[in-house]
């Protein structure tokens, strides 16, 4: 390969990696063309992208981009995947894929932190953002449907009983 395609590629993956909200490294040996191939699909679906490059290409983006600390995943094959959006997207992907086929996480990079295979995994059992403001609305919703069906409870007891004397009154008079 030469210098300035070298160089293009570098620029290429440096922009990508420049604003993603996720990264995440896996090693892809033992995947056949097939589930790599279903792989990306998956991600694609997701908005996720998956490069397999050269893992010095690799190190002089993450280097140009002050992330230095990310070498240590950068050893034998390498895929990267990174997100723009949800940054967990990625690690529910791997993990609903490594019930049919393994896939070795190497590590990733979340947020501004550095995360081992494991951390990784616990991410795919966190429940989404929307998920989350459901519950959240629920847990706020509560108190205040429960303060309502408190103080409207007299005043339907108290409806009662009227409509009951209304009734016999009614049923008395005829």
């Amino acid at each position: 390969m030469k210098k300035e395609e070298k160089q293009k590629l570098i620029e290429s993956l440096k922009d990508d990696l420049k604003g993603a909200t996720g990264i995440y490294f896996i090693d892809f040996t033992g995947l056949s063309a097939g589930d790599l191939r279903i792989l990306r699909t998956e991600m694609r679906k997701k908005d996720v992208k998956i490069k397999v490059v050269k893992n010095i290409v690799a190190r002089f983006a993450l280097q140009e981009l002050d992330m230095n600390n990310l070498f240590s995943f950068l050893k034998g094959p390498t895929a990267l995947l990174y997100v723009n959006k949800d940054p967990l997207i990625p690690s529910r992907i791997i993990s609903a894929f490594s019930k049919k086929r393994e896939v070795k996480i190497k590590g990733g990079f979340v947020e501004g932190r550095i995360l081992a295979e494991d951390d990784i995994k616990r991410l795919a059992f966190i429940p989404s953002r929307e998920e989350l403001l459901g519950r959240l609305l629920l847990l706020l919703s509560s108190p205040i449907q429960r303060l309502h069906n408190t103080l409207s409870a007299p005043i339907q007891s108290f409806i009662t009983v009227i409509n009951q004397l209304r009734r016999k009154e009614e049923g008395g008079n005829s």
